[in-house]
């Protein structure tokens, strides 16, 4: 592992607190064979002085208006250079010091992309999520992009879609896995990550756009069982709309109770 470089391509716009809480997660960690690329999309609260502040940390950024997250991701990986790459958006944060430690890419050379779990931290509780692997069912991304490592050289052959806005994760994740691309799950929590993000908020846009990919895919029978899924998301946005917000927390806490972390 110790020829490996990692790229760790951080995203932000208008994030400054929650940026110097990503850098300084990276800074903290113990294998020190990687480089940080931020790509910021023109801030105006002024993260652009941070990053300018603290660009002895950082390996390469750039600043400058972007058409959206994954066009921001992108431009990330153009100038990467390591062998290995993971997302981080600012305010998410790597679990603990040892994690790209205790990534041994030796053991993963056979292996294309890389994941494992995710804590999801509310502003009363935290959570975990585990990671998942894909099949012929899958519906919606099984792992969170901050928790999996994707080897370069295949994002910089097959970029993410500016076809979508808020799924183009899942396209590119998908496509890995119709065109027999290697997954391998590793027992251990990556990445710790703030709840509400833009998929969050935007539930019910995700399932159209995952609608699309899925038939682009030719899966008429999953195509099929999103209309259930999107009665379903209905109604949980209907909830959120009626109750507030202690109670659809106090909701959240019942559901995820299994899996509540200190």
């Amino acid at each position: 592992m110790k020829n490996d470089i990692i790229s760790i391509i951080v995203v932000s716009l208008n994030t400054k607190i929650d940026f110097l809480k990503t850098l300084a997660s990276v800074k903290k960690q113990t294998y020190n064979n990687y480089e940080i690329i931020v790509i910021d999309g023109d801030s105006k609260d002024g993260t652009k002085k941070e990053i300018l502040n603290k660009k002895n940390l950082i390996s390469k950024y750039i600043i400058e208006k972007d058409n959206g997250i994954y066009h921001a991701m992108n431009k990330g990986i153009k100038i990467s250079s390591g062998n290995w790459i993971i997302f981080m958006n600012s305010g998410d944060i790597f679990f603990n010091k040892n994690v790209l430690k205790d990534f041994d890419s030796e053991k993963f050379t056979k292996f294309d992309i890389i994941y494992g779990d995710t804590v999801v931290k509310t502003n009363e509780f935290m959570y975990l999520v585990t990671s998942n692997r894909f099949n012929n069912n899958t519906l919606f991304m099984p792992f969170c992009h901050q928790s999996v490592f994707v080897k370069s050289k295949i994002l910089k052959k097959r970029k993410f879609s500016l076809n979508y806005k808020f799924s183009s994760d899942f396209d590119f994740f998908l496509f890995c896995y119709l065109n027999k691309k290697r997954f391998k799950r590793i027992n251990k929590i990556i990445s710790k990550v703030k709840s509400g993000g833009l998929a969050d908020r935007n539930r019910q846009k995700v399932i159209n756009e995952n609608i699309d990919i899925i038939s682009k895919n030719g899966n008429k029978r999953l195509f099929y069982s999103f209309y259930f899924i999107k009665i379903i998301q209905y109604f949980k946005d209907l909830i959120k709309m009626i109750f507030p917000k202690i109670i659809q927390r106090f909701i959240l806490k019942i559901k995820y109770q299994k899996y509540l972390m200190d």
